[in-house]
Formats: C-alpha cells, sequence, structure tokens
C-alpha cells in the first residue's frame, strides 16, 4: 500500500518555523511521496528544513485557502495521474504541533476501523433554532483517503469543481462543513482517531469543536495526540474558564516526548500578544523567595514628585542592600533630596529620554518605576497613595518579592516582560476599555519600526499599558536610537518588544494584593450585573448580558434615526437586520462583490448611500472589521453609527 501525502501551510510572515519540520519528520515514516504547498510566493527562513523532508514543495498565492491549495496540488500541481499511481491520500494542514506519540501508530490503529475516509476528530451536528444549522463533519485540518473513495469519480469532480473561497468564513462553512456530509451521502462511509462522543449532546445547541474548548482533555483521554494552534486566539469565557489551554501545553512539557518549545517559539513569533496573555492566563501570583545579592538587576526610579519621596523611599531603602538602585529626574532639587538620602542619581531634560536605556545597559534584569503626585490637590491623596501602592506593591514590594520576581524570570525563560495589572478604581475604572484610546496609529508606528515582526491589531489593543515594569535587559537593546517623539508611546508598546525578542509577556501581582484585588474586582463585578439588571432585566450568562445592552442600544438609536442602514451582509448582518425590520438598505464597502439584495432590503456600495442628520448606521460585523469601517465613514464626515 503505497500513500502519498500533501502538507498545506501559509504564514503570514513567510516563516516555517520548527514545529512544522517536526510534523513533516512523522508524516515522511508513513508516505511514500511528501508534498509541501506553501500557500506564499517564498519562504524566507525554514526552507532548508522542508527541503530536507519533501519530495516536491509548492509555491503558490493564499487563493481559496486551505481548500484551493489541495485543489491545485491535486488537479494541476502534482496532477491526477501521479496522484492516483498512490493508495490512500493524506491532506493535512500546519494547524496542528505533535504529534505527541509516533504517527505510525496512529496510521496502524486506524488502519483497523473499516472506512473510506478519516481524520483526526469530528464536529457533531450543530442546530441553533432561527440561526444556525451544520452537519456532523470530519474537521478538515487532516483527511485520509483510502483507494475506494481516492479513486472514485466523484472525488475528481469535486476538487475539479470546487470554487476558490474568497473569505475565511465562507472556507469553513461551504467546505469544511459540507465536505463529511455530501460524500457521506454519495455511500462513502468515515471515522475518525477522537473519541469526541464522550461530549457530544443530543441537545445540537450544545455540541461544540472540542478542540478549541477542552484541549487537555482530548490529550490525555479522548486520544487526540496534537493540539491546534487556532484555539490560541480565540475567547472561551462566553461558556467556560479558560483552564484547559494551559493545561494542555503543561501536559504536553511534562508527559509526552514533545518539545514544547516548538510551540512557544511558533505562538510567540505568530499570534497576538494580548491573546496569549489571555488564553494562557499569563498572570503571576508571586511568592517571596529569599533575597539574593544580584549584581545583574537594577530598579530605575524616575521621579518627579516631592511628595512623594517619602513612599519612594519606603520601597528603595529595602531593595539598595541587594539591587543597584537608580534615579532619573528632570527636577535637580529632588535629585538633591534624594541624594542627601543616599540615592545619588541623573538629571536628564525633555527629549533625552534615551538616556533610560543607556543607564540600564548590561544589567540583565531591569525594574523601570516612576512615583506619583500624592497630595490633594487634583485629587484626594488616598486615590493617589493607592495608585502608589498600586504599582510598587506589586513591583518591588520588598527584596523577597524581587527574589520572587527573578525567581519567575529564571523558570520561565520565554518570560521577558512583567507589568502590574491594570488598575480598576476611583478615576482609573473610567480608562478600562478603552483599548488604544486613539493611539493606534502612532503606536503602530512605533511598533512598526522597533517590532516590525508583530502582530498589531486595532480590535486587540495590548493587555497592560504602563510605563512601570519588569524587562530582561537584552529586550532593551531595540530602543538604541529610538526617535524622541516615539517615547511617550512606549508604554503601550513594550509587549510588542519582548514578542520581537522571543518572548511572551505577562501581569506579575504580589500574594497580598492579588487577594485584594480578587476582592475589588468581584465587588465591581456583582455591582455591574446588578445595574444592568435592574435597568434591563434579567439575563442568563455574560453573553446574555451583552445581548440586553446592545439591543436596548440598538431600540434606542433606531428610535432616534428615521432613516436605517445596516453596514453589512453576513451572517450578524442577517441576525439583527432582522430585528430592525426597516432598514432602508444594506450597505457594503466601495470594490466588494455586492449582491442584488438581503433579507429583502436592496445592497448598496458606501459610496452610494446619501446620509442625513435623520440617518443612523447599524454597524453588524466583528470588532476587526468595525475598526476599518468606522474609518471609512470618518473619512466621509458620518459619526451617527452603532456597533454591534
Amino acid at each position: 500500500m503505497r500513500r502519498i501525502c500533501i502538507y498545506l501551510t501559509y504564514d503570514r510572515q513567510q516563516i516555517a518555523d520548527r514545529y512544522i519540520g517536526y510534523m513533516l519528520k512523522e508524516l515522511k515514516t508513513c508516505s511514500d511521496y511528501l508534498a509541501v504547498v506553501c500557500n506564499e510566493t517564498e519562504v524566507v527562513r525554514g526552507k532548508e528544513m522542508l527541503e530536507s523532508c519533501a519530495d516536491v514543495i509548492f509555491y503558490r498565492e493564499n487563493t481559496g485557502f486551505d481548500a484551493g491549495g489541495y485543489k491545485d496540488a491535486l488537479c494541476s500541481l502534482i496532477g491526477w495521474d501521479r496522484v492516483l499511481a498512490f493508495d490512500e491520500l493524506v491532506l493535512v494542514n500546519d494547524s496542528l504541533f505533535g504529534p505527541f506519540r509516533p504517527m505510525k501508530d496512529i496510521f496502524a490503529e486506524m488502519d483497523e476501523k473499516e472506512a473510506d475516509f478519516w481524520g483526526l476528530a469530528k464536529h457533531a451536528e450543530y442546530r441553533k433554532d432561527g440561526f444556525d444549522y451544520f452537519p456532523e463533519h470530519i474537521q478538515s485540518f487532516f483527511f485520509v483517503f483510502r483507494s475506494r473513495m481516492l479513486h472514485s469519480i466523484h472525488f475528481r469532480s469535486y476538487w475539479e469543481k470546487e470554487p476558490y473561497y474568497k473569505s475565511y468564513n465562507e472556507a469553513v462553512r461551504k467546505y469544511e462543513m459540507q465536505f463529511t456530509s455530501w460524500f457521506s451521502g454519495l455511500g462513502y462511509s468515515y471515522a475518525v482517531l477522537a473519541d469526541t462522543k464522550a461530549n457530544d449532546s443530543d441537545n445540537l445547541e450544545n455540541n461544540y469543536r472540542q478542540f478549541a474548548r477542552i484541549s487537555y482533555e482530548l490529550i490525555k483521554k479522548r486520544n487526540f495526540p496534537f493540539l491546534k494552534k487556532q484555539q490560541l486566539a480565540e475567547e472561551s469565557l462566553d461558556i467556560q474558564t479558560q483552564e484547559n489551554l494551559r493545561q494542555a501545553i503543561d501536559y504536553i512539557e511534562k508527559e509526552t516526548d514533545y518539545d514544547a518549545d516548538l510551540i512557544w517559539e511558533n505562538i510567540i513569533r505568530s499570534l497576538n500578544m494580548s491573546d496569549l496573555q489571555r488564553s494562557l492566563h499569563l498572570q503571576y501570583i508571586v511568592s517571596p523567595k529569599e533575597a539574593e545579592t544580584r549584581a545583574d538587576t537594577v530598579v530605575l526610579a524616575v521621579v518627579r514628585y516631592e511628595n512623594a519621596v517619602e513612599y519612594v523611599l519606603e520601597y528603595l531603602q529595602d531593595l539598595k542592600r541587594s539591587y543597584d538602585v537608580k534615579i532619573l529626574s528632570y527636577d535637580h532639587a529632588l535629585l538633591e533630596i534624594y541624594e542627601e538620602r543616599g540615592f545619588p542619581g541623573m538629571h536628564i531634560r525633555r527629549g533625552e529620554e534615551r538616556k533610560l536605556s543607556e543607564t540600564v545597559h548590561g544589567y540583565g534584569y531591569v525594574c523601570v518605576l516612576h512615583d506619583t503626585d500624592l497630595s490633594s490637590v487634583e485629587k484626594p491623596s488616598c486615590t493617589g497613595k493607592s495608585y502608589f501602592y498600586h504599582i510598587w506593591e506589586n513591583m518591588v514590594k520588598n527584596k523577597e518579592h524581587v527574589s520572587g520576581i527573578l525567581e519567575l524570570f529564571r523558570k520561565e525563560p520565554r518570560l521577558g516582560l512583567l507589568v502590574p495589572p491594570e488598575p480598576g478604581f476611583a478615576e482609573y475604572f473610567g480608562n478600562l476599555g478603552k483599548g488604544w484610546n486613539g493611539e493606534f496609529e502612532r503606536v503602530r508606528c512605533v511598533v512598526k519600526e522597533l517590532a516590525p515582526g508583530c502582530r498589531i491589531e486595532e480590535e486587540l489593543p495590548p493587555f497592560g499599558v504602563s510605563g512601570d515594569f519588569w524587562i530582561r535587559g537584552c529586550i532593551l537593546g531595540s530602543l538604541t536610537g529610538v526617535k524622541t517623539e516615539h517615547f511617550p508611546y512606549l508604554q503601550y508598546s513594550w509587549s510588542f518588544l519582548a514578542q520581537d525578542a522571543g518572548f511572551y509577556s505577562g501581569i506579575v501581582e504580589s500574594a497580598e494584593y492579588a487577594s485584594m484585588n480578587e476582592v475589588n474586582l468581584q465587588y465591581y463585578l456583582n455591582e455591574i450585573a446588578e445595574q444592568i439588571r435592574r435597568q434591563y432585566g434579567e439575563f442568563p450568562d455574560f453573553t446574555g448580558m451583552k445581548k440586553k445592552i446592545s439591543m436596548a442600544a440598538l431600540r434606542e438609536f433606531c428610535d432616534r434615526h428615521s432613516r436605517i442602514f445596516v453596514y453589512g451582509t453576513g451572517f450578524m448582518a442577517r441576525k439583527y437586520g432582522e430585528l430592525i425590520g426597516n432598514a432602508e438598505a444594506y450597505v457594503i464597502s466601495d470594490g466588494q462583490a455586492k449582491p442584488g439584495e438581503w433579507n429583502g432590503a436592496p445592497v448598496r456600495y458606501l459610496s452610494e448611500v446619501s446620509v442625513s442628520e435623520d440617518c443612523g448606521i447599524v454597524l453588524c460585523m466583528n470588532k476587526k472589521n468595525q475598526a476599518q469601517v468606522k474609518r471609512l465613514l470618518a473619512e466621509r464626515g458620518i459619526m451617527n453609527y452603532l456597533c454591534i
């Protein structure tokens, strides 16, 4: 029995990481012919690794996503004459980390099952009344087709007629979700490796993508020796906590022979750090450790306020016995106060902020801290003191706490940056959820210059915006020669600089602060839920609460405008458009394929819409597309819109 394997890969930076090489070597043990299809015009790093494993490599534009790549490989790049000379065909993409046991064993196990085609896992039938339906299907990241199906006229005809899908969602719904039922309807049988039935439900609305929700269980208990990369960028708090993903990585690292660093290498480089921090809950409660003198560690305090001297010194006096402590200030008189107390400092002028990086050059670990105004001039002094405590207690509580932070860096060699949690009290509560706070384009320019390989997205602001942090000194090397005008935006950029250097970032708290903060956050959450319930009625869960608020806002918005347009023609536009009922038209951006009508109303390009004061536009799309559309509307001076 001879087997051909087609491995498909795509990377926005045109890089093939080492996890791909591991997978290809495993596939090679089960394949007589291994073809790699790169949905990119070239591979700029890792090409040698591909060449050492593959019998042939093809490069193509990323047209039609996975389905388009497989179609071209079968129909033209390799060709049917070559493909049909084999008994089995394997189609697999690069979204899998693993395998965590030999691929030969996986194929041997599946050889015992009678089926015309098989995969690793399947999604059970799903139905949500009034909104969505799709049949049971094998998930398309790994397919094996045996001789009866491979050599059938149905199989060849399917791929020759397969279109090049324009969007990822279209490819999922029309290719992945329909492929299994289409061939099953033609009489071909199928099977899967993983025991996904253990979590399937007769209540079809409760069926879900198990690889995205319970990866740890699938790997440990359900015979799924892979980890899907996609889930690291998905939110899961709608119906569960986020324990599974980190449990899965820890299990892989401790209980399998797979090198978990292959996972970290890829996800740090290729994913958004805000996604990683949330999905892997990279938030550390540091345990104190017996302090030791460290010549490689410096605490740099940037001071501005004389009224904070007493409080700053309480922390620094404890630290200077074990670590270097340096003071920087714009104020000569303030530096003299610190010098009198045994802390010589350095004066800097406005525009000379790059001296900060020069001051800490050569240190392995750097902590940067700022004091704050502790007077009652601008706000009650207790608020300023709580903010000061929030920063300094979590960053440099005492020398034992600092020693615990340094131990954390030692234990986690991929950890590069630690910031305090976002303050959520007093006036700082009003900053929560503001994201980039209007600074996205400026920050994007900074990141493009200092960390050009990182993903920066308007809908995914950094998880921690702070000028106070712990960082590995090697990361600060990228600040050499940074433009003076970029320094104000570095507080948004530290996690990107760490990521560009190959490190992930996290949040750090002392145990005492975390205990208090948990109580505070629970209080705020209860108060918010109670307020919403009083104003909008009962809700079953977090998603239901958001829906209550959205629907109330939608009704109020439609009541204020006599003419309503719905921007979008996707799933959300259909869902909310039916609720609006009286939409004058649906709107899409110029240049997109335009259907004649949607939900019974005409579809128009944005340039065709004449918007007056009595018009309102409802943006029915995801956050990423909303950000793009808001810019288009702003260019036309349109501000009467509502984001769903």
